[in-house]
């Protein structure tokens, strides 16, 4: 992990010093740029830069970067098939090509966010919607299972959704089991419409025993959804 160490009045400096660049008449695309340039990149960190290991927010190459410009200029929007059928084509390509290094099935599907964090939120947002659908009753509360390794936004995600977070302990090696997310089931009483694992935590980079989580899962007809934002990446090293 790379920690800035520079002085906090750096910043402050940068955000008195930027303090009007919101003005009735406007500033104009050349001071615009100076601003950028001289004051609010050189706060920033580059996440592109190779021992930048703190975050994975992106990392994209200089193709990746000059295409993105294209596409931006197009002023492209790919919501629907109505007005951005290019663009959902070819994410959908994107998709398949993805679903087949993960191996999975032929009829998987998704669709592209902003972030992990976003990932995290739909899938589990996907996980009650056929949770619903499948058992036909819902509880008063529902529950998500996930180990105290799991990404904070799942925290975040069972309270936006209303869903208790059950702990499930993670075994010696810092791995969350078959056995523990069936105690938790167990715990949850029924309600849980999905178990967290991950494939890369955040800190450690540790993978879950994805095995046999699946299969206590399969055992309680739960949702099992996995978090592979770090882990995920390496199916294309």
């Amino acid at each position: 992990m790379i920690l800035d160490t520079r002085d906090s009045s750096d910043a402050s400096l940068s955000a008195r010093a930027s303090s009007q660049a919101v003005t009735e008449d406007g500033i104009g695309g050349i001071e615009a740029m100076r601003i950028f340039r001289e004051i609010l990149e050189p706060a920033c960190l580059s996440v592109d830069f190779p021992r930048y290991l703190a975050f994975v927010p992106c990392a994209p190459t200089e193709l990746s970067v000059l295409f993105d410009v294209v596409v931006s200029a197009c002023g492209i929007y790919g919501g629907s098939w109505l007005e951005g059928a290019g663009a959902v084509f070819a994410e959908n390509q994107a998709l398949r090509w993805l679903a087949e290094l993960a191996d999975l099935p032929p009829d998987s599907g998704g669709c592209f966010v902003a972030g992990g964090t976003f990932g995290n939120l739909s899938a589990l947002t996907a996980a009650r919607h056929a949770m619903r659908a499948r058992r036909g009753t819902r509880p008063d509360r529902w529950a998500i299972v996930a180990a105290s390794s799991a990404h904070s936004s799942i925290e975040a995600a069972a309270e936006v959704m209303d869903a208790e977070l059950v702990r499930a302990e993670v075994d010696e090696h810092g791995r969350l089991t078959g056995a523990a997310v069936d105690r938790a089931l167990h715990q949850a009483g029924g309600r849980a419409f999905a178990v967290v694992a991950t494939a890369g935590t955040t800190n450690l980079g540790l993978v879950d025993d994805l095995d046999s989580v699946a299969d206590a899962c399969a055992a309680h007809d739960v949702w099992l959804h996995v978090d592979g934002a770090y882990g995920g990446a390496g199916i294309l090293a």
